[in-house]
């Protein structure tokens, strides 16, 4: 599936490169030759943005920087990926993910969801850049496990979660602090300096379900099925049994 990728549009900063444009003929050409192990990440920040009890599902939002430091503009390759890799941006989010939405600054491309994350077809110009997306997703009894594969490394890490609605852990991941945003307190967990193509292993632990939902995820319905049909027949057995000596008791009373 592919969607367009909607642009951070500054009005601005459209009005300064349209002058820079106008002024200059230096024109920087995408090199198929630089490789995606170029691309730096350099923040990679995601928030936990709440926790639905009754349908238990995770609504979380991903920032990221991306940096070229170099001077040439690197564009991916689709096509030969046999033979160089898989030489684009890619970033990985949870197992049955849905509902995603992305944004970025980069030039003019599309993004391609894949089974456990997502690609961008976009150029990357020397220079710094932001990527954000959010995503929700569905958790099991208490816990999320998420692999969160880093492709491109890390210089840092950071995921913050509201106070009381789980525990998080991971590969060099530590908790560091409370923070409060908006009046609403959150656990903040850090890492840093990932090597490119490591895997975080977050999991999140204690996540709060509601009580309705942990007797019925709790239940096994066919014992309940059972118990429903051995009740059914221990009243229908009284039902007939007292029928049966009221019936004689009337006999009894007329003879």
């Amino acid at each position: 599936m592919t969607k367009k990728i909607k642009q951070i549009n500054i009005f601005f900063l459209s009005l300064f490169l349209m002058i820079q444009i106008s002024s200059s003929i230096n024109y920087t050409f995408a090199d198929e030759d630089l490789s995606i192990n170029e691309i730096n990440i350099n923040e990679y920040n995601m928030s936990v943005l709440s926790v639905n009890q009754n349908d238990q599902i995770i609504s979380a939002i991903t920032a990221v920087k991306i940096e070229n430091p170099t001077e040439k503009t690197f564009a991916p390759n689709f096509t030969d990926v046999a033979s160089t890799g898989m030489n684009f941006l890619r970033f990985s989010l949870p197992e049955g993910f849905t509902d995603l939405y992305v944004e970025t600054d980069l030039p003019d491309g599309s993004l391609i969801e894949l089974a456990k994350g997502f690609a961008i077809t976009s150029d990357i110009p020397p220079g710094n850049f932001n990527l954000i997306f959010n995503f929700n997703v569905k958790y099991n009894s208490s816990e999320l496990i998420f692999p969160l594969h880093l492709p491109h490394g890390a210089k840092s890490f950071k995921i913050i979660i509201p106070d009381e609605s789980g525990l998080i852990s991971g590969n060099n991941i530590s908790f560091s602090k409370e923070i409060s945003i908006s009046s609403k307190i959150f656990d903040e967990y850090v890492g840093e300096n990932y090597s490119k193509g490591d895997y975080l292993n977050i999991k999140m632990d204690n996540i709060p379900t509601s009580f309705i939902k942990k007797i019925t995820g709790s239940l096994n319905y066919e014992i309940i099925n059972l118990v429903i049909i051995i009740i059914m027949i221990n009243f229908i057995l009284v039902f007939f049994l007292v029928r049966f000596f009221l019936n004689k008791r009337k006999k009894n009373e007329t003879a």
